[in-house]
């Protein structure tokens, strides 16, 4: 089985919430989705359109 090897705190800034990968880090202060709660990279702070209904 393969092993993600990236940024774990990227991670959770792509799904919006904590993930806890990286251990006591995410309970503290440190965190990088408190830090910044945004999607990582250069389109990360524009805001995402999120759709109510969906169109067939």
């Amino acid at each position: 089985m393969a092993r993600y090897k990236d940024e774990q705190c990227r991670i959770c800034r792509r799904e919006g919430q904590k993930l806890f990968l990286k251990g006591s880090r995410c309970y503290t202060d440190k965190c990088s989705i408190s830090r910044r709660n945004y999607a990582p990279g250069q389109n990360g702070q524009k805001r995402k359109n999120y759709l109510s209904m969906v169109l067939n």
